[in-house]
């Protein structure tokens, strides 16, 4: 499993979720911030690891401080890699309830 990051509270906040996202993108690094008005926002640096041009679909579930989900999951949002580049994806949850979250990725469907 060389896409889970050697921290096990950073690998609980990114999954690939299948097979082809395992094998292409790896998380070099997440930010999250709490704004003003208590929402939190995420920044999570995703890189493409193959010497092709990859979609990937990238969600975020955002999570309360019990770890249950706060009910404003992010739509999937569709990114488009060239060759081993990195790309900065952003997420803001909808309320002030969000503690944690979890980035998702997956194959572009």
């Amino acid at each position: 499993n060389e896409w889970r990051h050697k921290d096990p509270a950073f690998a609980a906040k990114f999954v690939a979720a299948d097979y082809g996202a395992q094998r292409s993108i790896t998380c070099t690094g997440m930010q999250e911030r709490v704004l003003e008005d208590g929402r939190l926002e995420v920044a999570a640096n995703l890189r493409n690891r193959l010497n092709r041009r990859i979609q990937v679909q990238v969600q975020c579930i955002f999570k309360d401080a019990q770890g249950f989900g706060t009910g404003d999951d992010t739509p999937w949002q569709d990114v488009i890699f060239t060759e081993n580049t990195q790309e900065t994806v952003r997420f803001t949850s909808l309320n002030d309830k969000a503690r944690g979250y979890t980035v998702r990725v997956r194959e572009a469907r």
